[in-house]
């Protein structure tokens, strides 16, 4: 029997249990997703849920895990998923990820320069969104994105699990997996945990001290602690909002409106605290 629980994902009850399906249009982008688990599975890597056999390509077959979507508010699920992140970046140490031309190269700042531009792009609709706000948001991503451009250090590339969402990281009463390897990428492991910070910051009221404090895997992006002052979950969520439906911008309206309030009420605060701990 199965389950549907998108448009592309079902659950299937089977005699020996139950799986999960997974269906990709794309070709090449399962036979990417089927090449990470092969090879972290080769390594007997623990944060993931191996690839079962199945005869069509297109499909990806896994055992179906009982647990729930990482909750970012506890300190416990931070750690679960940071030691499964952890454990990702450093299979660089035996696995060369760069010499497979498989994953496509991460490159944060530019990233961010093209979300910046479909932002301006979208002016009208989105000052109708954030009304005095917007003008401000542009202006604290420009002044960011100009420092970052100023970034030359490089750190060894390895590989990124690409969307560090919460509900990607799947935790039971005693183990963490990561999940959707779609967006994996090949990239520095300061960005990923720069992403993950934007992430987990909006869900602990900006307190990056105890963050930083909580979690010494962080201290790998140290150096990097400037990227946080670019505005980016209002950004993400504004555009995509203007992907919705009218009766879905009506329920998403005041997610918008929150987060917006929050990162002006803490923006000075991170920015200072920021340029503390970096000097």
């Amino acid at each position: 029997m199965a389950h549907v629980i998108k448009e592309n994902c079902w659950k299937w009850d089977a005699k020996d249990g139950a799986y999960f399906m997974k269906y990709y249009d794309d070709y090449f982008l399962a036979q990417k997703v089927t090449f990470v688990h092969e090879q972290l599975e080769k390594q007997q890597f623990k944060y993931h849920i191996p690839l079962e056999w199945n005869e069509d390509a297109h499909i990806l077959k896994q055992r179906w895990f009982e647990g729930k979507s990482a909750d970012y508010r506890k300190v416990n699920d931070q750690k679960k998923v940071l030691k499964a992140l952890q454990a990702l970046h450093e299979t660089k140490n035996q696995i060369n990820w760069q010499q497979h031309d498989v994953l496509p190269i991460y490159d944060l700042h530019q990233k961010w320069q093209r979300r910046f531009e479909r932002f301006v792009e979208n002016e009208v609709l989105l000052k109708e969104l954030l009304s005095h706000h917007y003008n401000e948001v542009v202006r604290e991503a420009a002044h960011t994105l100009n420092q970052l451009a100023l970034f030359n250090a490089h750190e060894s590339m390895t590989i990124l699990h690409g969307d560090v969402v919460h509900h990607n990281s799947m935790i039971s009463n005693r183990d963490v997996v990561l999940v959707d390897f779609d967006l994996a990428a090949l990239g520095e492991a300061s960005d990923e945990l720069i992403l993950w910070m934007h992430r987990v910051l909006s869900q602990t009221n900006y307190d990056l001290v105890k963050l930083m404090k909580d979690h010494p895997y962080l201290q790998t992006a140290r150096h990097k602690l400037v990227y946080l002052n670019f505005p980016n979950e209002i950004m993400r969520e504004s555009l995509f909002y203007l992907k919705l439906n009218e009766r879905q911008k009506l329920a998403c309206y005041p997610f918008i409106q929150s987060i917006v309030a929050e990162w002006l009420h803490y923006k000075e605060t991170l920015k200072n605290t920021i340029q503390t701990m970096t000097h």
